[in-house]
């Protein structure tokens, strides 16, 4: 890393303390931990920095280097008071104030404060670091952050299927997936509502979706990034309109990929879907935003070095054949 890129230690420190602290944080999984989130939030930030990198000139006064570190050790310690030294019972006491009781709504909850306290963290670097005008410069990690946080309170104060108009939303998943699936030759029923019987290798399944496993609201987020991302591409506003439809579609089947791969799964490999179920959606939505960026980045370079050849060719050869 180039001294130019040494700030960066200071938001990747409350990530490498989390990690110290206990490695299980780093699960690819709902709720199995903050880690995974928070080291994409932190991986879009550096795309984000890289973009700019170029154009922005930094100057480190003392003032500024003992608000990072302040700002580092506060935040960090977060981490600690909370997984190390059993301040954890405190959030889960101020959740059952709000109605969390069950242990999966205490899970999303102390998850939602990890999602902020990053968010804080970053907010609070970017503005020091860059100044407040140039906060626009690093939207991403903060939609991605705040998002992760909101789907997540939504998931402790709403349990399963208690939200009709979410659960209205998946229906065309769920139809989509059945057909997908019956085209494979996988033996499945709907059962209406968000109930799926799935007869396979490894037995007979009941398969009961609801929206936090329809993925709606993740679907949502990654789009948010998709769009703020396609903000940041200078190319004209119609060609931003096509990409980001382009890439809601793409998310939502990548979604539907999701699904059918677990339902498959279930059918043929391994009733025992936990691990797989919550592990699969990060690795497929991270790989899809990876090639939709590749994707889009490259025809947008074609039609720069090609811009509009044919509309600027003269009338008469547009008018032959």
């Amino acid at each position: 890393m180039k001294c130019k890129e040494i700030f960066l230690l200071a938001f990747v420190a409350p990530i490498a303390t989390l990690l110290f602290i206990d490695p299980t944080h780093f699960i690819l999984g709902w709720n199995e931990g903050s880690g995974a989130g928070l080291l994409f939030a932190f991986i879009f930030l550096m795309m984000e920095w890289f973009d700019i990198r170029k154009v922005v000139r930094l100057e480190f006064t003392s003032t500024k280097i003992f608000t990072i570190i302040v700002t580092t050790v506060f935040f960090s310690s977060y981490f600690c008071a909370v997984y190390v030294f059993g301040q954890e019972s405190l959030i889960a006491h101020l959740g059952s104030k709000l109605g969390y009781i069950t242990k999966p709504q205490i899970l999303s909850w102390t998850r939602v404060l990890d999602y902020l306290a990053y968010a804080a963290h970053v907010l609070v670097l970017v503005t020091t670091i860059f100044g407040f005008k140039n906060l626009k410069y690093f939207p991403t990690p903060i939609v991605f952050l705040s998002g992760m946080a909101f789907i997540l309170i939504l998931d402790a104060t709403f349990p399963y299927g208690s939200v009709e108009s979410l659960q209205f939303m998946m229906k065309p998943i769920l139809a989509i997936t059945v057909f997908l699936l019956r085209g494979v030759g996988v033996r499945i029923d709907y059962l209406g509502g968000e109930t799926l019987a799935v007869w396979g290798n490894k037995g007979f399944l009941i398969i009961e979706i609801y929206w936090q496993c329809a993925g709606v609201l993740s679907m949502v987020i990654y789009f948010l990034v998709i769009i703020i991302l396609m903000l940041k591409i200078q190319t004209s506003t119609f060609k931003k309109l096509v990409y980001a439809c382009l890439g809601a579609v793409g998310t939502f089947f990548v979604n539907i990929i999701r699904i059918f791969l677990i339902i498959y799964y279930g059918a043929y490999i391994d009733i025992n879907l936990r691990m797989f179920h919550e592990s699969i959606g990060e690795v497929l939505f991270t790989i899809w935003i990876i090639i939709y960026l590749l994707i889009v980045t490259a025809v947008d370079v074609r039609f720069k070095r090609h811009p509009r050849s044919r509309i600027e060719a003269p009338p008469q050869l547009l008018l032959k054949g």
